[in-house]
């Protein structure tokens, strides 16, 4: 899967080219629901806290019928709480872009990270190295389309607010609306996995409860990885809580470096030639940037069809199919999953090693500078 900031930045810019006036509305008033329905189902790889767990339900929708679920999920609601300008149109305009930017970037990240492969040995060497180039991916995008340096980028504010659903302070009274809207975006998900998965999701009656677990565990991720909190700068508050000396490096794997390793040009990067992972002949001289801008050419006819239909309430059959219902990973040229079989890692576990020993010292020096006040 392609790293948070690159669906944010794929997401808003594919929603301003296919109705700019509208695009830019929905940004102004419902941008947070929309920047969190662009992460799609990885929210449910981030539901490893809280039990009962929607972990596998992210496995299988990237594996397959993501268009079904989000055809799904547009059926959730009544007539007039799905429209462009609510959390939940908003929210499911959001869901409608994750897929084509997984397809088209998924290869590129692989063929660079390759992967752990108990089989090959070596290999151990490369885990948690792909979630860490998403975010080396990530910074390059965000400083290219963005200018911005990745502590300037508040993945909390963009995406909140991401209160907990069925959140106690919410049962209390002063928190009724959130709740209705936690409550619908739940609804969504339920309504998807139904459709797309009848046999697995249809019978699971802690199904909205995997969801509303999934969603507050997302809302701890994008919190404890918010790389406005992350970075290391003197007017940084200490919030090293992804730090964990027992796991070594890999406790940085989810963390945004504060800038780019050096020896990465991401401006070429891909142009000499990459092999698509799966090994069955293809190759490309896409850039990750090119791949992006190839995902928001896709998406926006796909944006056009689900604002056209949430204006007039009135859904079309066909929408699965445009979104498509293939695997959002490595595929074949039918969306059928493929294993990965080559890959030209770059030096990412000496970056991460890198990366990690210059946090470790950084919280060092925060925590003595602490206990000396």
């Amino acid at each position: 899967m392609a790293g948070q900031i690159t669906h944010i930045i794929a997401g808003e810019a594919a929603l301003e080219w296919a109705s700019p006036e509208s695009g830019a509305a929905i940004l102004r008033k419902q941008g947070p629901a929309f920047r969190l329905g662009c992460q799609g189902p990885d929210i449910f790889y981030h539901n490893q806290r809280t039990k009962p767990s929607g972990l596998h339900y992210g496995a299988l929708a990237h594996r397959r019928d993501y268009g079904r679920i989000v055809e799904g999920a547009a059926l959730a609601l009544p007539a007039g709480r799905l429209r462009p300008e609510t959390p939940a149109g908003a929210y499911l305009l959001g869901l409608a872009t994750h897929a084509a930017v997984d397809r088209s970037t998924h290869p590129f990240i692989v063929f660079y990270s390759s992967w752990a492969d108990p089989s090959r040995p070596g290999t151990e060497r490369y885990r948690s190295c792909h979630p860490f180039f998403e975010r080396i991916l990530d910074i390059g995008l965000l400083a290219k389309r963005r200018g911005l340096e990745p502590w300037e980028f508040d993945m909390e504010a963009l995406m909140a607010p991401l209160a907990p659903p069925l959140a106690p302070q919410a049962e209390e009274g002063g928190g009724s609306e959130q709740r209705r809207v936690d409550e619908e975006l739940v609804a969504l998900w339920a309504s998807g996995l139904r459709r797309a998965f009848p046999r697995s999701a249809g019978g699971d009656f802690l199904l909205e409860r995997r969801v509303a677990n999934a969603l507050e565990d997302a809302r701890h991720f994008m919190r404890i990885t918010n790389p406005a909190r992350t970075a290391m700068r003197p007017d940084q508050e200490d919030w090293f809580a992804y730090l964990d000396d027992r796991v070594g490096p890999r406790s940085i794997a989810l963390v945004y470096p504060d800038r780019l390793p050096p020896g990465i040009d991401l401006e070429k990067l891909g142009s000499e030639g990459w092999d698509h992972p799966s090994g069955d002949g293809r190759r490309s001289t896409a850039t990750y940037f090119e791949l992006v801008d190839a995902a928001i050419v896709e998406i926006g006819p796909i944006l056009r069809r689900v604002l056209s239909a949430l204006e007039s309430e009135e859904w079309d059959a066909g929408l699965a199919e445009a979104i498509g219902n293939g695997g959002l990973s490595i595929n074949d040229l039918e969306g059928k999953p493929l294993a990965p079989r080559l890959s030209r890692p770059l030096p990412l576990p000496e970056f991460m090693a890198e990366e990690y020993a210059a946090r470790l010292e950084w919280a060092r020096r925060a925590a003595r500078g602490a206990s000396r006040h």
